[in-house]
């Protein structure tokens, strides 16, 4: 009886381990529409939305919250909670301090938005890198992101100095408009959005395309290291079905 006894514990105690609540992912999202922004106080874009259903299809429970760039940053660095977000550029210097899913989405190649009184000058240009280094014009840029590796290695090591903005692209765009600086890098789907939604000075803003601004990178879902590696590969598992094709 009391070997029986302690079975039935035993398999209690299995069955409540099995249903033991899980810890639940934070994923904390940039302001950052078309891809992932707030609606009505509910996440919204369609990067963000991916994420949610590959998340789901994975049975990892999460929790959604809008945050500052440089706070998301901070709190994956930090690494005291389970923090993961959508959308980051894999870069050497991330990949220190997180880990990275699968691949998620793909960039289309990178458009130049100049002001109109300067965009023959800049559309003269042979490459982007000669106009990076031409000091008659001066690029935007909004703080504290990545455009990429190539992109970043460009603006970095070019003889100009770009101007270093906080501020969310749209933003950035105004800026131009105004004529605050020359020209800036914008994502297509960033651009597209915003003309949508009517926040792109037409008469005043002009798109530009130069053959050596490098292929589209792909985006991926950025974590905090303490998220664990059976979570990382239930969302790598899930993301090749909701996102089949697109290669690591």
């Amino acid at each position: 009886m009391a070997k029986r006894c302690a079975g039935s514990i035993v398999a209690i105690c299995l069955a409540h381990a099995c249903f033991a609540e899980e810890v639940v992912i934070s994923i904390q999202y940039r302001d950052k529409p078309p891809y992932s922004y707030s609606k009505e106080g509910r996440p919204a874009g369609f990067l963000l939305e991916r994420t949610v259903e590959i998340l789901r299809r994975a049975a990892v429970p999460a929790k959604y919250e809008q945050i500052p760039v440089k706070r998301i940053v901070q709190d994956i660095k930090d690494n005291k909670k389970t923090v993961c977000s959508p959308g980051w550029y894999k870069i050497p210097d991330r990949e220190v301090f997180a880990q990275f899913t699968l691949a998620i989405h793909q960039d289309k190649p990178q458009i130049v938005l100049a002001n109109v009184q300067v965009a023959k000058q800049i559309q003269s240009m042979s490459t982007f890198k000669s106009l990076l280094n031409n000091k008659d014009y001066r690029l935007g840029i909004v703080s504290g992101v990545s455009y990429g590796p190539d992109l970043d290695g460009m603006i970095n090591n070019a003889t100009t100095t770009a101007m270093d903005s906080n501020v969310t692209p749209d933003g950035l765009a105004r800026m131009i408009a105004m004529h605050r600086a020359d020209y800036m890098i914008i994502d297509v789907e960033d651009y597209n959005f915003l003309l949508q939604k009517k926040e792109i000075d037409t008469d005043r803003l002009v798109v530009l395309k130069f053959k050596d601004i490098p292929e589209g990178l792909r985006r991926y879902i950025m974590c905090s290291k303490n998220v664990s590696a059976d979570i990382m590969q239930r969302i790598n598992r899930s993301i090749q079905t909701v996102v089949p094709g697109l290669s690591p």
